[in-house]
């Protein structure tokens, strides 16, 4: 049955890869300035037609591509990792608290030090990794796990809102403005520089998912018997909730707040394979973000950030699981 999981989540892989190429190479492609696809070709090798051709493909669209999936990525992964480790569907860094202090963060650099929005990444990375480091703490010092963790993390995320709030009503407008652009979680003007970054996070995904296979399967049933079976429940489980606020604090420091991309994507998952690998998570998440932004460019006439693509899918869905949840409780 186990083998059976592990070859079905295997055969997705390849196609979640296609599908992640195609949608970069799409994203590259289309756009307002309109290219042939021999223009397109021949820029992709390094022979461009024209300056503003290789500006607007190498320079805007393939690295916003590439920022998309791999944030994406990183976010499901997160999403995917906490709820394993939490054992909760709805574990999340939206939930825990952990986005909602990168975003603090951010405001705090934009509202309080002038900061542009390049300069709101560091202040979110800062804000990210406070809180982690809090909820580190109650998972090494005070042993809190599952629900109890949640509402902990809960408690710091509303924190951190009514703070952000109480700023936005405190500054000028034009900073207010600057923040609350942010705070929706944008792809704009992203570029190469994320990318590094996001890249970093994606060795990273590799290497625990090959390393930390086993004891994740074991931890699943149980910390009695994980211990049982030779697993450091409790090291394990700090090593790698640090390794998912990591990766959720990559996400925020590169594209912004993007809320429920963590939460949704490891279900998504979940349903199409019957496991919660985590490659396929982050791939899934990865296409999921793409489609959004494209959605977020051109489904309108007026272009959106794709955080507010995400909140509208995402917050339906939010509702969805926690219908269903209560429909199995009852």
């Amino acid at each position: 049955m186990k083998n059976s999981r592990v070859d079905k989540s295997a055969k997705w892989l390849p196609l979640l890869g296609v599908v992640s190429l195609v949608l970069v190479a799409g994203s590259a492609f289309f756009g307002e300035y309109r290219v042939s696809l021999a223009d397109f070709g021949n820029t992709l090798l390094g022979n461009p037609p024209a300056p503003l051709t290789e500006f607007f493909i190498m320079q805007r669209r393939i690295p916003r591509a590439l920022v998309a999936l791999m944030a994406g990525m990183m976010l499901a992964a997160s999403g995917g990792l906490l709820q394993q480790l939490l054992r909760n569907p709805l574990a999340s860094p939206d939930i825990i608290g952990i986005t909602n202090g990168a975003s603090l963060g951010g405001c705090l650099m934009i509202l309080i030090f002038g900061g542009s929005l390049a300069d709101a990444s560091g202040g979110a990375l800062i804000g990210a990794a406070c809180v982690s480091v809090a909820l580190l703490v109650a998972v090494r010092v005070f042993r809190l796990s599952g629900t109890k963790l949640i509402l902990l993390g809960v408690g710091l995320a509303a924190l951190s809102t009514a703070l952000i709030n109480y700023l936005l009503t405190q500054v000028f407008v034009p900073s207010a403005q600057i923040a609350q652009t942010w705070l929706v979680g944008s792809l704009q003007g992203r570029g190469w520089e994320e990318v590094p970054w996001l890249s970093a996070g994606v060795v990273l995904l590799i290497v625990v998912h090959c390393g930390f296979d086993r004891e994740l399967r074991m931890l699943q049933m149980g910390d009695d018997l994980a211990s049982a079976l030779g697993v450091s429940v409790g090291k394990v489980r700090a090593l790698l909730f640090a390794v998912a606020a990591i990766w959720a604090a990559l996400a925020v420091l590169c594209a912004g707040p993007i809320g429920f991309i963590a939460l949704v994507a490891p279900h998504i998952s979940q349903s199409m394979t019957g496991s919660r690998n985590l490659l396929v998570c982050a791939l899934g998440g990865g296409i999921l973000l793409m489609l959004s932004d494209l959605a977020a460019q051109y489904m309108l006439p007026v272009v959106l950030p794709v955080g507010v693509v995400t909140i509208v899918f995402g917050g339906g869905f939010f509702l969805w699981v926690l219908f269903k949840l209560g429909r199995v409780s009852v």
